[in-house]
């Protein structure tokens, strides 16, 4: 029994030995700083021959939300890993709902802030062709503007051309004025959204003259997108040949009258929409 006692315990002191001298004989995992394999936000450093990692503060990718993400403050569009990505439709109130908008979208900005705007690959331009017919004038109008319309930066693009005058009529035509007016379910009654002085002129048939009319009278939707109707006015100022009295031969004798007018467009549909 003794023997037996005796073979164990040397049994046991051989692994001993052989697990310290395995151990001893071990790769140490670094030797300096640079042999630890990098961890996205984690400074390494080898102490006793073992890497050693400690979280980063203010470092995109820790998981943690902070006011500086490598540099730069920090939202979901400097540090999309902490924040989550700057995504989703914006919503709007219809009645009592709230749904999800059409064009109006969560987007990075040119300043790296999430607002809500529009993708450009969303956008649509619309081009509509009005006539002006009063029988010794007629004229053309064609209004551009996009599908949504931003009314932070979009303007409204009108061409305005003279397509055929009377003899009585005397060229030019001179463009005084432009009005917006909009329609829509959030406003009661058809309101003025864009007033601008003009002094366009129209010289001879065929001349054009093309206008950039932004919204100026400080409106935003209620919503950040709404649809409605809009209509242009058009003010507009030429001379025209007034019989006024005969000659003793017979021959008419003819003055100039100043003729003041106006042009109301049909509504055109439009999609406002509130970015930022």
């Amino acid at each position: 029994m003794i023997e037996i006692k005796r073979r164990h315990i040397v049994l046991f002191l051989f692994f001993a030995i052989a697990l310290i001298a395995i151990s001893g004989c071990s790769k140490p995992e670094c030797k300096t700083s640079a042999d630890c394999s990098p961890r996205t936000c984690f400074a390494a450093k080898c102490e006793d021959k073992k890497c050693d990692y400690s979280l980063k503060q203010n470092c995109c990718g820790n998981r943690v939300n902070e006011s500086i993400e490598d540099g730069k403050p920090g939202n979901s569009c400097t540090c999309p890993q902490d924040y989550g990505k700057c995504e989703g439709k914006g919503k709007v109130k219809i009645g009592s709902r709230l749904e999800d908008a059409a064009y109006v979208r969560y987007l990075c900005n040119a300043d790296s802030q999430c607002v809500l705007g529009v993708d450009k690959n969303d956008v649509i331009q619309q081009n509509f062709l009005d006539t002006l017919d009063i029988g010794i004038l007629k004229a053309s109008s064609v209004i551009k503007y996009p599908k949504p319309f931003d009314v932070k930066k979009d303007s409204f693009e009108f061409t305005l051309s003279i397509d055929n005058a009377a003899a009585d009529v005397i060229l030019p035509v001179r463009i005084t004025k432009i009005r917006l007016l909009l329609s829509s379910e959030y406003t009661r009654t058809e309101q003025l959204i864009s007033e601008q002085e003009l002094d366009s002129t129209l010289n001879e048939i065929g001349d054009r003259a093309t206008i950039r009319v932004p919204i100026n009278l400080n409106y935003r939707p209620q919503e950040a997108e709404e649809a409605g109707g809009l209509r242009y006015v058009i003010d507009y100022v030429y001379k025209k040949k007034v019989l006024s009295s005969r000659a003793a031969n017979g021959t008419g004798i003819y003055t100039d009258e100043i003729v003041r007018a106006s042009f109301t467009a049909p509504p055109k549909p439009v999609i406002f929409v509130r970015s930022g």
